[in-house]
């Protein structure tokens, strides 16, 4: 793609990532109800990955997948609901770590395109995220989905993004690491997609395949 005006990137699993997994979480979390663990982090994900998105909030969906999986499980719905408020309450939203090259990467998109960060989250589960990783100042604009807008893959994050950096859909590039939030979403929208992925075989083809953010400084449009 020529001629690239703006650039947007994901946050969670694309620049940074928690430090403490799901699965210690998760374990953390049963154990503070004091209840045997009757689901794992991958039934979790998977189970997020087949329910409907729609325009709820990240903590609605997780609160609908655990209570799911109780209920799958034979357990109480309660028990799940309150198994997702206290996930919710143990997690640590500033205890991140950045994936290699993802404060290269920013600084390089910074000095040479309007900038946006297009992510899944509130502000206060993500401002804390980007004020441990340093790049809070870093962007033209961020769009929180699932609270300013319907959440990705919904195509009006994206919109949302391209209005603000006052950027021609064709020549906006979108970076991310999830083919379903970020490459279907970028689709949606009308503008291009770079996954960032160290796997081959992929259901939909982006624009462009990244094996690490280190390829973005220089990124392969240029």
């Amino acid at each position: 793609m020529n001629s690239v005006e703006a650039v947007t990137l994901d946050l969670d699993g694309t620049l940074c990532e928690y430090r403490e997994s799901s699965a210690e979480l998760l374990a953390r979390s049963f154990d503070q109800l004091g209840v045997e663990p009757f689901f794992t982090a991958e039934e979790y994900r998977q189970q997020l990955y087949v329910q409907v998105i729609t325009d709820e909030t990240k903590a609605e969906r997780r609160e609908e997948a655990f209570t799911t999986l109780a209920e799958r499980a034979d357990r109480d719905p309660k028990l799940g609901r309150q198994l997702a408020t206290v996930y919710a309450s143990m997690r640590d939203h500033g205890d991140v770590t950045p994936l290699p090259g993802a404060v290269d990467a920013v600084e390089y998109l910074r000095d040479r395109y309007a900038l946006g960060l297009v992510t899944n989250g509130g502000p206060e589960t993500q401002d804390p995220k980007l004020s441990t990783l340093g790049i809070a100042d870093a962007f033209d604009e961020v769009v929180y989905g699932g609270y300013d807008t319907a959440p990705k893959p919904e195509p009006a994050p994206f919109h949302e993004a391209i209005r603000a950096l006052d950027a021609r859909p064709r020549r906006v590039i979108h970076v991310g690491n999830s083919v379903e939030s970020d490459v279907w979403g970028a689709d949606a929208a009308g503008i291009g997609a770079a996954l960032v992925s160290d796997e081959n075989q992929h259901m939909t083809a982006p624009d462009y395949l990244l094996g690490s953010l280190g390829e973005l400084t220089p990124p392969p449009w240029e």
